[in-house]
């Protein structure tokens, strides 16, 4: 009993605290844990705001992908070489080169043959995004992915334009699950439109 005593008396003669200091310390650690916690949902925020722009962004391009179509020649057919140069630079906008790809959309573009060839990118780019999204959903076997694939389709970039009441009616799901549906499609394509780090 003496012996703890001791090294109670020890105990305290090194960690002298008061019930107010206890309590300080505790505010503190509180203090920090909701301003830990408050960062944390801002970077989340910053996340999901980002990739709802990409989502958007994604919706646009593939929104003029049948306008764009219609206003180039059908006569016009890539040169080997200029699919090899299309090839290459789809690459390098997937690897990271999206900043220049946002540049040139703000842009007014003066020179006609130019504006073209950048129209041509365009619809390359995309058809190209969504063929790599179409090989995903076919290796993946999932029905539902596949499902995806076809309403974006429908809705972006077949010859008719389906509403999602039309695309609801055709796979017999309700407007709300062809809006989701549409909304993760376009989420998977961004990556493939406009790179892992748009």
């Amino acid at each position: 009993m003496a012996t703890e005593n001791k090294e109670k008396a020890k105990g305290e003669a090194i960690f002298p605290l008061t019930q107010e200091q206890i309590n300080q310390i505790a505010a503190i650690g509180a203090k920090e844990g909701v301003r830990a916690y408050k960062e944390e949902q801002k970077k989340e925020e910053r996340r999901r705001k980002k990739e709802d722009s990409k989502v958007r962004k994604t919706k646009k391009l593939l929104s003029s992908y049948r306008r764009i179509k219609a206003t180039l020649s059908d006569g016009k057919q890539f040169t080997p070489e200029e699919q090899a140069e299309l090839r290459w630079k789809f690459i390098e906008d997937l690897m990271g080169n999206t900043r220049e790809i946002a540049g040139k959309s703000e842009r007014t573009i003066k020179d006609t043959e130019r504006k073209r060839e950048e129209d041509l990118y365009c619809v390359f780019r995309i058809e190209k995004a969504t063929e790599m999204y179409r090989e995903e959903c076919e290796k993946s076997g999932s029905e539902e992915a596949k499902r995806r694939y076809r309403e974006l389709s429908m809705m972006y970039l077949g010859e008719k334009p389906y509403t999602v009441q039309e695309i609801s009616e055709v796979e017999n799901i309700s407007d709300k699950t062809v809006y989701k549906d549409i909304g993760i499609a376009c989420g998977i394509v961004a990556i493939y439109l406009l790179g892992a780090d748009f």
